[in-house]
């Protein structure tokens, strides 16, 4: 292992073998102390293991790749385990024999859009999904858990006969709690962004500490932003401190912003009373640049934008869609709300630079096409779930469901196979519906037999097409579909590859312009950021009743910025008062 230098605070986390409690600020280098940690602790330390916990597979698979660089896949591998909250709960289930099949974070969109329309709810699919994850991320009961809305998706899981990611980790620490499955057998266990921890996290965190492993907690509780997750920040944070009796550590140094930037963001902060203090510490000093600005509309903003990435742009290689790129890591354009990065989009495509958004955004994560691929996945594998999923977006009601499946259960998928039920309580046109679909769907399913898989996919899109109304998605569904006819491999291998993350040849992440949410940004720097619409309706959310964490997620835009950070409003609205608490006020002239 090749000695990395630290600065003090960090060695001391390095060094410290019980308990601890590091309170990391933006740009602390908190990664690379963790895989020197874990790196110490197995070199030093014979036959001790260590479990890693994260809260993205991306975080995951980065921290076990600076691991296995750091020390080989020798000791990693038989040594550590390095994985998500819900992965490591799966492993430890499946050893245990005590999980069946698990929704994928897809199929679970699915029921909940399912679980909305059977309920008849006027809930956005933003508060649906809030609601369950309020109830699911509760130890105790909550009020949520009786609505109409959860009782409906809580019965769609059950009769699929799955599990999604929420009852995966609760079974886990209940499993624990009553003695039936054994907490993961490691001496040491690091846990990052723990500021993100919801109480049944922590309590399973805490199963590991009765049996006597210690814990290392890795976060920063001005960076806890996702109280609709029922993630506890500081509260979470002081909890576990008093539970363990852990150490305090600050990592109060910042490796990435100019101090022109974390000046102001540290302004910004200090307007939050309940927090633990720490220090800000810019090692690159000056040199950076903030800017506050104004305009008279979106369009001008989003041209404003484009007019300062355009002297970074360079040739785009070998892509059909784009000109011109810029290299990775060096522009971002973030927002509160996603729906207002989409003026930039269309800027930034009218001018054929490339940009990149995060996959949970994606088109295909949407309906209809989230049902589209989950067809093409049945159709090729002979699952049911596709199957249900088209019945629902063709018209069928919840009870329309209900006796399609009494009927065939449990073997919905023969409806592929031409095995038309007789439903004679079903209504004409559904009926109708019914027996079109498994006629149609039969063809579909020879033709992928045969290998002849675009006649399949353009017959499955003929299908969706001539149930949408909207003439534009009807002309983006026909367009998008003659695209996974471009792809290659069997149904299945064209689903993977629209709905797994894209990987990318560049050392440093895809090139482009990164448009993102201020949430989705965590974790990431760029050379520059814009954050847009900065203004007093925005930022903070009216929806949000918790205003410091609207602040917090301010500083988490602002300190994403290396050397150049904007922010943007329009002169008709007042600008953001975290703006103003920040030091910078548009409004005069800056």
């Amino acid at each position: 292992m090749s000695e990395i230098r630290l600065n003090p605070e960090q060695q001391e986390v390095v060094d410290h073998n019980g308990h601890c409690l590091v309170v990391a600020c933006p740009g602390s280098g908190k990664t690379r102390v963790i895989v020197v940690k874990i790196s110490h602790i197995l070199s030093s330390i014979p036959k001790s293991r260590v479990c890693a916990v994260t809260f993205t597979r991306d975080a995951a698979n980065e921290l076990k790749k600076r691991l296995v660089d750091s020390i080989g896949s020798e000791i990693v591998n038989k040594r550590t385990r390095v994985g998500t909250f819900h992965s490591l709960a799966i492993r430890q289930l499946r050893a245990n024999g005590h999980i069946g099949k698990v929704a994928t974070p897809a199929e679970q969109r699915i029921f909940l859009h399912r679980a909305l329309a059977a309920s008849e709810s006027e809930m956005t699919f933003e508060e649906a999904a809030q609601l369950v994850e309020k109830v699911k991320a509760s130890i105790s009961s909550t009020p949520e858990q009786d609505s109409d809305l959860y009782q409906t998706y809580a019965n769609l899981l059950k009769r699929a006969q799955v599990e999604d990611l929420y009852d995966v980790l609760k079974k886990s620490l209940t499993l624990m709690q009553q003695g039936v499955v054994s907490p993961y057998p490691v001496e040491y266990m690091l846990v990052d962004e723990f500021q993100d921890t919801d109480e049944i996290q922590l309590a399973w965190v805490l199963e590991h500490v009765k049996a006597g492993t210690r814990v290392t907690v890795v976060g920063d509780d001005d960076q806890s932003v996702y109280s609709f997750r029922r993630a506890l920040g500081y509260q979470g944070m002081e909890r576990f401190r008093v539970a363990t009796g852990a150490s305090l550590i600050a990592l109060g140094t910042n490796y990435r912003s100019r101090s022109e930037i974390l000046s102001a963001a540290e302004k910004l902060i200090c307007h939050n009373e309940e927090r633990i203090k720490k220090p800000l510490n810019a090692v690159r000093g000056e040199g950076g640049k903030v800017f506050s600005v104004r305009h008279s509309s979106r369009p001008q903003e989003a041209e404003a934008v484009i007019e300062a990435i355009l002297p970074y742009v360079v040739p785009c290689q070998k892509d059909p869609w784009f000109t011109y790129t810029v290299p990775p890591g060096q522009w971002a354009v973030l927002a509160r709300n996603r729906r207002t990065l989409d003026c930039i989009e269309e800027a930034l495509h009218s001018r054929h630079i490339r940009y990149v958004r995060p996959p949970s955004e994606s088109i295909w994560t949407r309906p209809p096409f989230v049902y589209f691929i989950s067809l093409l996945r049945s159709i090729q594998t002979g699952s049911a779930d596709g199957v249900e999923q088209t019945l629902h977006f063709s018209g069928f009601m919840h009870e329309h469901i209900e006796m399609v499946h009494e009927a065939m259960q449990p073997e919905l998928w023969r409806l592929m196979e031409g095995q038309v039920p007789s439903l004679p309580g079903l209504p004409e046109d559904i009926n109708k519906t019914l027996k079109n679909f498994c006629t149609r769907s039969t063809g579909w399913r020879r033709q992928a037999r045969l290998g002849n898989y675009r006649l399949a996919i353009l017959g499955i899109a003929d299908w969706f097409v001539e149930r949408i109304s909207n003439p534009d998605e009807r002309e983006l569904f026909g367009t998008l579909a003659q695209s996974v006819c471009r792809l290659n491999g069997s149904l299945a291998q064209r689903v993977n590859t629209l709905t797994l993350p894209a990987s990318s040849s560049d050392e440093d992440g895809p090139s482009g312009v990164s448009l993102m949410t201020m949430h989705g940004s965590k974790g990431l720097e760029f050379d520059n950021v814009w954050i847009i619409a900065a203004e007093d309706n925005v930022i903070p959310s009216p929806k949000n009743p918790v205003y410091d964490e609207e602040r917090r997620l301010m500083y988490v835009g602002m300190t994403r910025a290396k050397e150049h950070l904007f922010m943007s409003s329009r002169v008709t609205e007042q600008p953001s008062p975290f703006v103003l608490e920040a030091g910078y006020d548009p409004r005069q002239n800056r």
